[in-house]
């Protein structure tokens, strides 16, 4: 599966099977974890067979059952860490997708102080990726026109990059994001300037890249 491809199959899911993740999938996103925390100077830390977080937590928005496994993302504050953790956590949401995997992006529905995750005083835990194995395959979010999202651009590259970019998950799934294309180059602006908004930045980026190929293009 191509990350394109995982990127069209993958849907949110709340709702997991107890079954673990083998040592081989587990070695596999550590590995991925290893390389994201290096690119994007992280501190993204994976969690398996550890229900704390979610057990017994009472969500204002959407329910969870037998989370047991996520990807915590954690970074340093700093400027654009908000940002690196939505890119970066895009790529391994990919990655568990590719893996066999369904997941979940996690902002505020879960207990912050029993994720079992080392942070340094100057970091903090931006949220986590819910993945395991689906009770479903999730279905797929209603999502805004894309004339809506995007100055019109006749290029091929542009609109294989937002036929990818509204595919992905954004806070309570508003996509208040806009991209447009001068030439080459491209540029993403959201509504608000909230962390969540600059999270849902990274992880449209992340998309619009895959679908439009880096190649492609250069951000402004």
């Amino acid at each position: 599966m191509t990350e394109l491809e995982a990127i069209r199959a993958r849907h949110a899911v709340r709702n997991y099977t107890t079954k673990p993740l083998s040592p081989a999938i587990v070695a596999e996103l550590k590995e991925e974890i290893e390389q994201c925390n290096r690119l994007g100077q992280l501190h993204i830390q994976l969690v398996v067979e550890n229900e704390g977080a979610f057990k017994s937590f009472i969500p204002i928005f959407g329910r969870f059952k037998n989370v047991r496994n996520y990807i915590a993302l954690a970074a340093k504050k700093q400027d654009g860490f908000y940002e690196a953790c939505g890119y970066y956590g895009s790529r391994l949401m990919i990655k568990a997708q590719q893996a066999g995997l369904n997941s979940c992006w996690v902002t505020n529905s879960y207990n912050e102080k029993k994720c079992p995750v080392s942070l340094a005083p100057d970091e903090e835990l931006v949220g986590v990726l819910a993945i395991g194995y689906g009770v479903t395959n999730g279905k797929q979010h209603k999502s805004k026109s894309m004339e809506s999202l995007c100055r019109p651009c006749s290029d091929k590259w542009f609109i294989n990059g937002m036929n990818a970019a509204v595919l992905a998950p954004t806070g309570l799934n508003k996509q208040d994001f806009f991209i447009e294309a001068n030439g080459n180059t491209v540029s993403i602006r959201t509504k608000a300037n909230s962390s969540m908004s600059k999270i849902g930045t990274g992880i449209v980026k992340y998309h619009f890249e895959i679908g439009a190929g880096k190649d492609n293009f250069n951000w402004k």
